[in-house]
């Protein structure tokens, strides 16, 4: 089954890439939100700060994780979002993120933007994956395996 799902990868990132959107890549929140709508996929809005320690630990530890990437490539767009620039006040105040690191998971419905859950603080790899996956699900389950 393993290498079924990295064969399928390989074969389908080429085409992913020939669109224009890596969605191994983070991006700043205003291409992630275009890129998760048009592509119809979960937008998660990362805030982080560089006085974080609990940011260094996810950055480290979970988010930089293979299997990790993988889930977030399967079905996510990433915003990484500095909550101390001026535009990460404005979304952390619009998305009521007021600390780091949080993670705010959205898809688009009807022109606008519905919440499917949000995390706060450093966690475990597998606890990050558990809650992916569960997201995922909630987004209507495809491509969450």
């Amino acid at each position: 089954m393993v290498r079924w799902v990295v064969l399928a990868l390989t074969w389908l990132l080429p085409l992913v890439k020939a669109q224009g959107v890596d969605f191994d890549r983070w991006y700043p929140y205003a291409q992630a939100s275009q890129y998760a709508q048009s592509h119809g996929r979960i937008l998660v809005v990362y805030f982080w700060s560089h006085a974080c320690p609990y940011c260094d630990q996810m950055n480290t530890f979970v988010l930089s994780d293979e299997a990790v990437s993988r889930a977030l490539v399967r079905r996510f767009v990433v915003a990484s979002v500095d909550s101390q620039s001026p535009e990460g006040r404005a979304l952390g105040a619009q998305m009521r993120a007021f600390g780091t690191p949080s993670f705010v998971f959205l898809v688009p419905q009807g022109g606008t933007w519905k919440e499917l859950g949000r995390l706060f603080g450093s966690r475990t790899r597998a606890q990050f994956l558990k809650e992916l996956q569960e997201i995922c699900t909630k987004a209507g389950g495809e491509g969450c395996g």
